[in-house]
């Protein structure tokens, strides 16, 4: 279990540097100067329709991306500017305020930044990277959201785990097996020693071990096969002075 839990965390980990650096190169692929001049109402111009068809395009081209969009601040609040998904579905428009801030957000306005957990909100539950968005001077006006599900974050997460699971299963089979047959030829010695063992106390001197171990075992069968060799010797030393 503690193996699982290690082995989550650490997809987890390399899903928000995945998300992070996705963020980081999208960012460098916009154009900075015509995002920042966007304004409420400029949906159908050739720069906003250019940007939304960019990260459209950048999303259809990795199924793992959910949602893709753009963001400036606007006091206090944070604001869309960019949506690949404006005009389908419940796509955000231009200067539509985004109603949860939180510091893993704004921190992608300076440096990219990933969220620390799955974050929820009106599109559902996602877990995020940031990069700033910086125009032609280098100046930031803006950054970038990429958004992953969080049911495809947690599908690679059973998937590794379920992969542990049956690794750790076939190492069980395999070590039992292992066990149920070195413990089988035990078992089998022991029978044949106790069998030798009331051969003997019989008066019986013919009986052969026939056990090579180098074990306990085997030790002890040596010790049967000397004491039947001295019982020979003592026998045929008594029948000769008879």
């Amino acid at each position: 279990m503690y193996t699982y839990g290690e082995t989550k965390n650490a997809l987890k980990e390399t899903t928000q540097d995945e998300l992070r650096g996705l963020a980081s190169i999208i960012a460098t692929q916009i154009d900075g100067d015509a995002m920042a001049a966007l304004r409420p109402g400029d949906e159908e111009t050739p720069a906003f329709v250019a940007i939304r068809h960019q990260l459209e395009t950048i999303r259809q081209s990795n199924p793992d991306i959910l949602y893709l969009y753009t963001m400036r601040q606007a006091g206090d609040t944070v604001e869309f500017i960019v949506d690949a998904d404006y005009g389908v579905e419940d796509g955000a428009a231009i200067g539509e305020v985004y109603d949860r801030v939180f510091p893993e957000l704004l921190a992608g306005f300076t440096a990219p930044s990933v969220d620390s957990e799955f974050t929820t909100d009106g599109w559902g539950t996602v877990l995020s990277g940031y990069a700033p968005v910086r125009d032609s001077s280098g100046t930031v006006v803006g950054l970038v959201g990429v958004d992953m599900d969080s049911s495809r974050v947690m599908q690679r997460q059973d998937f590794i785990g379920n992969t542990i699971f049956v690794i750790i299963g076939i190492a069980v089979l395999i070590a039992g097996g292992i066990i149920a047959l070195f413990s089988r030829t035990i078992i089998r010695d022991i029978k044949t020693l106790n069998a030798t063992a009331n051969a003997i106390s019989t008066g019986n001197t013919g009986v052969t071990i026939g056990i090579e171990r180098r074990d306990e075992i085997g030790e002890l069968a040596d010790s049967f096969g000397r004491m039947v060799a001295s019982l020979k010797i003592m026998m045929d030393t008594d029948a000769g002075e008879k």
